[in-house]
């Protein structure tokens, strides 16, 4: 192939791993809508991402094998099936058909990771060589999918976030163009599962941040899917800006020490917010997209360690990556949901009092108080919306000024509740994040530095 053909297939393989893993987090800006029009819990959407990231961790081992003699069938068939499950996801009718949705788009989207690897490395002739182009184009989609479907749930609904994926299907040609030869096989060696824990650790604590994060400022704060799009896209910008300090960070080991800290400080400065503001939130993300520069490349290249003859070590990374984004889901979902329903109550003695306190009739106070109570019982372990319950009870005539100062202190009691209650969350994955060092100091004191190499491009 001439060399511009080899550039465009390796950008068109390097894009739908991009789109798949995008997926892994591209629907948590649209899960206050889903959870709104399907009447279900914080917990129950939850599973919406943990049905993908569960499916694509497990499957994308097995798919390797497919992917080893037949790459370019196998990465047709997982794009078709891949664009047919999203539509399915688009046209669902309740958040356990959006589920199913979800379980047959990952199984599509392990056969697409597994074989575009697979051919990569055939290009590039090794799977090491070809993991610079995968897993920058993994880390971006990851990085970019909150920003992305946040924008397309404002401007359109959140059903076109699977629907504008179907075009994909427009590459499969490219599968039957190119043929190159399998890599010469690599040198094997025992197993060093030390890079793939520090990974998953790390992406269990990145939970924070494409999970808590926007749930924070569209459910907590009462932020707009784009206005949350554009603050969450702090942390693919910072990521992209801080490459070129990653190639002069010292060791690598030393980078990816670094970055582990990076992210778990970032998460640890989101738990402990001193006020309701998503400005606030911007200098955190921003730690944890250096981070992310930091420490991935590096836990990747370590994780193949040159070692990788058939697919299987780079296919373990995503696999642990995806895991570990399961476990973050798992235990700060139901976190969460306490955390909620404890500062709920709080937040309703709080207003309770406000509105005993206030300067209105009796009949307005009672009305109000029983709106108020209604929308608490109906938000059902979420953030209550305090304006639909003052509207539908307006105040008495001459009680505006003070009717408007009440709605303005117990909104203000109740972002509040609601910023106090990810503090524990986010200072969960804080934790997650922060334990990858142990893997990652000890993969550095083993380890020779040319291990840490990345490969250069071909010319």
């Amino acid at each position: 192939m001439r060399p511009q053909q080899v550039r465009f297939t390796e950008i068109s393989l390097a894009l739908t791993v991009a789109v798949v893993l995008a997926d892994s987090s591209i629907v948590t800006l649209a899960l206050p809508d889903v959870l709104g029009e399907y009447g279900t819990t914080v917990f129950g959407v939850s599973w919406v991402l943990t049905a993908f990231n569960l499916i694509l961790a497990v499957t994308v081992l097995p798919a390797v094998r497919i992917a080893r003699s037949r790459p370019r069938s196998g990465w047709a068939a997982g794009l078709g099936l891949f664009a047919a499950a999203s539509v399915a996801c688009a046209a669902s009718t309740s958040v356990a058909a959006l589920i199913a949705g979800r379980v047959a788009q990952a199984a599509g989207g392990a056969l697409v990771v597994a074989c575009a690897i697979e051919l990569l490395a055939r290009i590039r002739g090794s799977h090491e060589s070809a993991a610079p182009v995968w897993g920058a184009a993994g880390t971006i989609g990851i990085a970019v999918g909150p920003a992305i479907g946040g924008a397309l749930t404002q401007l359109l609904e959140w059903q076109s976030i699977f629907l504008l994926q179907v075009p994909l299907l427009l590459l499969v040609p490219i599968a039957t163009v190119i043929r190159p030869e399998p890599p010469e096989p690599g040198p094997t060696g025992p197993a060093d599962i030390r890079p793939e824990v520090a990974l998953a650790l790390l992406s269990a604590g990145l939970t924070g941040a494409l999970f808590l994060l926007v749930v924070l400022l569209t459910a907590g704060w009462g932020l707009t899917p784009l206005a949350a799009a554009m603050t969450v896209s702090m942390i693919p910008l910072a990521a992209l800006a801080a490459r070129r300090i990653a190639v002069r960070a010292g060791p690598p080991a030393s980078a990816a020490l670094a970055g582990c800290i990076a992210v778990a400080g970032g998460l640890a400065a989101l738990g402990v917010l001193p006020a309701a503001s998503w400005a606030l939130t911007l200098q955190p993300q921003a730690l944890i997209g250096i981070g992310l520069a930091l420490a991935l490349p590096v836990l990747t290249i370590a994780a193949i360690g040159g070692r990788d003859p058939d697919g299987g070590r780079a296919a373990a990374t995503i696999a642990a990556r995806h895991a570990g984004i399961v476990v973050g889901i798992v235990v700060i979902a139901p976190l969460l949901s306490s955390q909620l329903t404890t500062r709920q109550q709080q937040a309703t003695d709080a207003a309770t009092a406000a509105i005993l306190d206030a300067p209105l009739s009796v009949t307005t106070k009672v009305s109000l108080a029983i709106a108020l109570g209604d929308g608490i019982e109906a938000a059902d372990g979420r953030v209550p919306d305090v304006g639909a319950a003052f509207a539908s009870a307006p105040p008495a005539p001459g009680e505006a000024a003070a009717y408007g100062q009440l709605e303005a202190e117990i909104d203000e009691q109740v972002e509040r509740a609601a910023t106090s209650a990810f503090s524990w969350p986010f200072l969960a994955t804080a934790l997650m994040a922060a334990l990858a060092l142990i893997p990652t100091l000890r993969l550095g004191t083993t380890t020779a530095d040319a291990r840490w190499t990345i490969a250069p491009e071909p010319r």
